[in-house]
């Protein structure tokens, strides 16, 4: 799959460290196509995270993921989803390998700056819930066959 999706989470923007993290994606071969300033709201939550909905800390992180402005991207690049999840690291930061983004910027398993989409399925089911076809088009990018067209 050549994009995956990322969310840069309120924790990110509150501390202004977003073009920090864009900054050290770029560089590993990822381009960063789009960027869109999002809030997010509960079935926006319960859909991007619907694999946590039974866990304890549910209630608590979609508190947090709801409590300020998130910043949506979609990313380019060989095989992105897995390059980009390689360079988000563990959702615990302590856990995370070194390096990481969320090693490097993270606080806590809650608050570890960024979310990127776990496969294409979620990809689709993602990036569609924040940028429209006509920007996804504009981008070139059709949900079709998940490729750019030439």
């Amino acid at each position: 799959m050549r994009y995956s999706f990322g969310l840069l989470k309120p924790d990110c923007i509150e501390r202004g460290i977003e073009k920090e993290v864009l900054a050290t994606i770029e560089p590993t071969g990822l381009k960063i196509l789009v960027v869109k300033i999002v809030t997010l709201t509960q079935k926006e939550i319960d859909i991007v995270y619907e694999r946590c909905k039974s866990k304890d800390f549910y209630e608590k992180m979609s508190k947090f993921l709801s409590s300020g402005r998130c910043l949506a991207f979609i990313a380019e690049g060989t095989d992105a989803i897995r390059r980009l999840n390689d360079l988000v690291g563990h959702f615990d930061p302590m856990k995370a390998k070194e390096g990481s983004l969320r090693r490097c910027f993270g606080k806590s398993p809650t608050r570890n700056i960024i979310h990127s989409s776990m496969n294409e399925q979620s990809f689709w089911r993602e990036v569609l819930l924040f940028f429209n076809k006509k920007e996804l088009k504009h981008l070139s990018i059709t949900s079709e066959t998940g490729r750019k067209r030439k």
